[in-house]
């Protein structure tokens, strides 16, 4: 992984420390497991920028909810022996059977009150571990929007607790008439706490809705590019959903939309890839 990290040009990684990595894989969550990983990471040149700790937080089945909220407080835990800050996780959702489809329960007052008590208790302990939580938002889920995102950064402030920059969770179907405006306002409303940034896509289709690789849905990389070449210019981009064989053609089509980018302001780059 690592390899193949350093031969796409990519400088971070954001690592599952649930995932089979090959080494220690039946101790997933001790720190001589973390310290390995870490170093293999580093001696390529790549920085575990961040940590995936992604669970269903409002899992309406009360005994897996603690059980998974456990489960991520000893990966908070673990953040600092991976050399990272950050714990990303998903928000959630009530719906019985599947945490991705949409669910009349997931927008009311009672729900988000829950969630706000979860992620209060998940960011206290990052806080005592000098880590931060990082919330990703989804279209279908309790927290599905940005403004809603902004009101928890209101009601319980910044300390131990961000976002990360991903506008193809948070795309509706409406907006992708109106792409420029929509991520403009996610901008807006989170994109200074944001440390991390995703690259895949948005989709609707008679199936749904999904967020595949790069270049397999219907955003307009172009606005994204530029949003972040404005506003979050230093913030790493991490891919996602992307098969390893897939990986060369979603590099290829983000920094052609970077380029595009810089054609558009007339600046050439003269940096690395």
């Amino acid at each position: 992984m690592a390899e193949d990290a350093r031969n796409h040009g990519m400088k971070y990684v954001q690592l599952d420390p649930k995932q089979a990595m090959q080494v220690m894989d039946d101790q997933p969550f001790s720190l001589n497991r973390a310290e390995k990983i870490r170093s293999i990471f580093e001696s390529k040149g790549i920085i575990v920028i961040g940590l995936s700790g992604y669970t269903n937080l409002m899992n309406p089945n009360l005994q897996k909810r603690e059980a998974k909220l456990e489960q991520l407080e000893k990966m908070i835990d673990l953040c600092s022996v991976y050399g990272t800050r950050y714990m990303a996780t998903e928000t959630g959702s009530l719906h019985p059977t599947n945490a991705w489809r949409d669910y009349e329960g997931n927008r009311t007052p009672e729900a988000m009150e829950q969630l706000l008590q979860i992620i209060d208790r998940l960011r206290n302990r990052a806080v005592k571990q000098g880590a931060v939580l990082l919330a990703e938002g989804f279209v279908n889920n309790v927290l599905a929007t940005t403004e809603q995102a902004k009101e928890m950064i209101e009601r319980l402030g910044t300390e131990g607790l961000a976002f990360i920059m991903d506008p193809f969770n948070y795309l509706k179907q409406e907006d992708l008439s109106r792409q420029s405006e929509a991520m403009a306002k996610m901008f807006d409303h989170i994109g200074a706490h944001c440390p991390i940034a995703h690259a895949k896509d948005t989709l609707y289709a008679a199936e749904g809705f999904t967020t595949p690789r790069v270049g397999a849905g219907q955003a307009d990389w172009n606005v994204y590019a530029e949003l972040l070449a404005r506003r979050m210019p230093e913030v790493p981009l991490i891919l996602e959903h992307a098969k390893p064989e897939e990986v060369a053609e979603c590099l290829t089509i983000i920094r052609q939309s970077f380029t595009n980018v810089e054609a558009s302001w007339g600046v050439t780059n003269t940096g690395d890839a």
